[in-house]
């Protein structure tokens, strides 16, 4: 009887384990990325400046929500129109006809706020966003 006890519970603890192994894997979901998220604070110089304040709303200030068809409509510093994308795992990639236009790492995130570094053809940029 013990044995069988001592059986179950490895399997049950197998289970677990690799249940929650693969949520890890699959990175953000995409019930918390749809919505609008809206750029906070950048890394400039390795400081965080808060870009929701003027000067920095002018020139860093963006935005971009993210629609449950695999749409997308961004405005502000990095562009403003509408375009689609992808998600797979923590990497978010943007297009505009058809053409990569911009890919986002998800760092850290929560349902309300992520850590994302931002990359295109001229560099890359750390940004702190929160949804709206």
């Amino acid at each position: 009887m013990k044995k069988i006890f001592g059986l179950m519970l490895l399997c049950a603890a197998m289970v677990c384990f690799l249940s929650c192994q693969k949520e890890e894997d699959n990175g953000i979901p995409k019930d918390v990325l749809l919505g609008t998220w809206k750029g906070v604070a950048a890394k400039v110089d390795d400081n965080w400046i808060d870009i929701t304040k003027y000067p920095y709303e002018s020139i860093l200030g963006f935005s971009v929500t993210f629609y449950s068809d695999g749409s997308y409509y961004g405005r502000g510093a990095f562009g403003t129109g509408r375009g689609t994308y992808t998600l797979s795992g923590n990497t978010i990639k943007t297009y505009v006809g058809g053409e990569l236009y911009m890919t986002y790492y998800v760092r850290s995130w929560t349902e309300s706020t992520a850590q994302l570094t931002l990359s295109d053809s001229s560099g890359s940029l750390d940004v702190k966003v929160e949804k709206q």
